[in-house]
């Protein structure tokens, strides 16, 4: 019977440790994503396209360009301009690089296609990055907008 009790008893306490949650996390994804109706999402300004970074790029504006892909697929194909910036999506949330992000101009983050750079703006935005955006449809959308209408002068 001491058995039993005991079994019950431990397997109770582990049993409610794995079916807890982090509550004030929760609380935050809550107050986040409650803001996302149907209307929110369709007139969102968390995109920008190929041709508009590359304009951008080319007006020189006044942004950074965060390139969150691995460090493998940059030693393939790099962004140059002076205005770009390459920390891993791995290691982006560490506070030496966070630290080096403006808190008051654009960044725009680009990945390979978008989807990690989507996953570092909704972080990013949470943690009090207001002016950001995903470049959509990542690496390609800028390639295919690399063009000698758009390419910066030299």
């Amino acid at each position: 019977m001491k058995k039993l009790l005991v079994s019950t008893l431990a397997v109770a306490c582990f049993g409610l440790g794995a079916h807890a949650y982090d509550a004030q996390q929760a609380a935050l994804f809550d107050g986040f994503y409650s803001k996302m109706t149907q209307e929110a999402c369709a007139n969102s300004t968390l995109f920008i396209d190929g041709e508009e970074t590359m304009k951008r790029l080319r007006d020189k504006s006044d942004m950074l360009l965060l390139d969150v892909r691995t460090d493998g697929e940059a030693s393939v194909l790099a962004l140059s301009a002076p205005n770009s910036l390459h920390i891993p999506l791995a290691s982006l949330f560490q506070k030496a690089n966070l630290d080096r992000l403006p808190a008051d101009r654009l960044i725009v983050i680009v990945c390979h296609s978008g989807t990690r750079a989507t996953m570092a703006a909704m972080a990013l935005k949470q943690l009090g990055f207001k002016q950001t955006r995903v470049l959509k449809g990542g690496m390609i959308a800028l390639a295919e907008a690399n063009n000698p209408k758009n390419a910066p002068l030299k």
